[in-house]
């Protein structure tokens, strides 16, 4: 993989802090013309290392209930059961994972009722799916999207 460029690193670590940062505040901030910062901008979103979205507390806008879901899935349908988890809107978090579960999920729902409903007629339905681990997340502390933009590996 390519190196990123230091500019569009600096931009990536300035729209995670304001996500609507003007090109020109970004611009005065980085040392180049706003015309660069435009043109890289439009090129990281075009390839698609950055979209620019607004993230809500899923409990300040009616989710009172929030799970993790620990899966062992058939080897042979791992690739079928991650199309179908990531189908499902319910899901806003799919991952293969190594360790205890094969596959590592989280979801949002307005109340048990819905979650009991997702389990019963939804995750227990999809084929390959052996066993199904659910924990309830009591509080979410820390909610993260700034991970900034990791530097090359120096290989010796």
């Amino acid at each position: 993989m390519e190196a990123i460029h230091p500019v569009d690193r600096q931009i990536i670590e300035l729209l995670q802090a304001d996500g609507r940062m003007s090109f020109v505040d970004m611009a005065a901030r980085i040392g180049v013309t706003e015309g660069t910062i435009r043109r890289r901008f439009n090129q990281l979103k075009e390839a698609g290392l950055i979209r620019i979205a607004a993230i809500a507390d899923p409990f300040a806008v009616g989710f009172e209930t929030a799970a993790f879901f620990g899966l062992r899935v058939d080897t042979a349908d791992i690739e079928n059961v991650l199309h179908d988890l990531v189908r499902l809107p319910e899901i806003h978090y799919v991952a293969a994972a190594t360790g205890e579960y094969d596959v590592v999920a989280r979801a949002f729902f307005a109340n048990n009722q819905e979650l009991a409903d997702f389990l019963l007629h939804k995750l227990s339905r999809i084929r390959g799916i052996r066993e199904i681990n659910s924990s309830l997340l009591l509080r979410i502390y820390k909610r993260s999207y700034t991970w900034g933009v990791a530097l090359p590996s120096s290989r010796a």
